[in-house]
């Protein structure tokens, strides 16, 4: 438990640096969702929705949903964490700017057409560990890349691998814990 409060210490600087990312994504999408909310609302209902049709399928069934969301979220994750690391964090880059915005932009249309509170009823109770799993998996794929270029440190490769691992397993946990919080106490808010 120790090296594990020591790696996010260690890492908090990579870890914020993914939160900006999001936050600034995010505010993109929000401003995207205000002046071009009913195009955004056309490419949602024609691509995202069949995109997520398995996991809509499952919605009557909160153990089949949180398992279809799991499977989603994971795979996300994992091409995060393996894609990322190979591009030393230019995958990340791109999953937490696409995410970001689409959360921006969705939670603006959504608070139009429902209201702020419900819209944030729907995002916040499971978004809160999801985000922050993206955001961890995120400051993995970058660590060796920070630690071979920019840590003032020369670490040694198997403490920077065991940081990795550290946070690709905190993340991995926040996805699970995620996915049974959006099948089980999101999805009644939705109703």
């Amino acid at each position: 438990m120790k090296f594990v409060v020591q790696t996010f210490k260690a890492e908090k600087r990579l870890i914020l640096i993914s939160f900006l990312i999001f936050v600034l994504s995010t505010i993109l999408g929000v401003v995207a969702g205000l002046y071009f909310g009913e195009e955004i609302q056309k490419f949602i209902n024609q691509y995202i929705r069949k995109m997520f049709k398995n996991i809509l399928e499952n919605a009557n069934n909160p153990y089949l949903l949180f398992l279809a969301i799991l499977k989603n979220n994971m795979r996300v994750y994992l091409i995060l964490i393996t894609a990322g690391t190979l591009t030393f964090g230019l995958i990340s880059l791109f999953v937490l700017l696409s995410n970001g915005f689409i959360v921006g932009a969705v939670a603006t249309i959504s608070a139009k057409q429902t209201s702020l509170a419900k819209t944030l009823l729907l995002i916040l109770p499971h978004g809160i560990f999801e985000i922050a799993a993206f955001l961890i998996g995120s400051a993995a794929s970058a660590i060796f890349l920070e630690s071979a270029v920019f840590s003032k440190e020369k670490l040694k490769l198997n403490v920077t691998f065991k940081r990795f691992l550290t946070l690709v397993v905190c993340g991995a946990i926040l996805v699970v814990f995620a996915a049974f919080i959006e099948a089980f106490v999101t999805i009644k808010f939705a109703k």
